[in-house]
């Protein structure tokens, strides 16, 4: 009995796969061939998620939606997960540094990280 042309596709790929490990993992081996493994590796896992996509197509289990009804779920589950959605957008401008905060850690730490604004700021008072 022949075998289906998506396993066919899959044992050739893993074939392949086997084969760019072997040349890969050699001492001598070049850059070149541990590139070509990674795209190997990638094609492989294409394969495997086609298949997968492909058998679970016809999984009569799961109820079939239209393009719309399909669309409208996956946008609700979407709000849902970012829900809420409709927080207002806050924003906060920081407060000058008052003379006497400058022995906070915080505040030594950011001027020795940007001294010229620390002196900009100093000199505009």
């Amino acid at each position: 009995m022949a075998k289906e042309p998506m396993r066919q596709e899959l044992e050739d790929i893993e074939l392949k796969l086997r084969s760019a490990r072997e040349a890969a993992a050699r001492a001598g081996a070049t850059e070149k061939d541990k590139a070509d493994l990674k795209l190997v590796e990638q094609e492989y896992l294409a394969a495997q998620q086609k298949e997968r996509r492909r058998s679970n197509a016809g999984d009569a289990r799961r109820p079939r939606l239209d393009g719309k009804k399909a669309l409208d779920k996956k946008l609700d589950e979407a709000l849902e997960g970012t829900f809420p959605g409709s927080d207002p957008v806050s924003f906060v401008e920081a407060a000058p540094v008052q003379e006497h905060d400058r022995s906070l850690p915080a505040v030594r730490v950011a001027e020795q990280q940007q001294p010229e604004k620390t002196e900009a700021a100093r000199k505009a008072k």
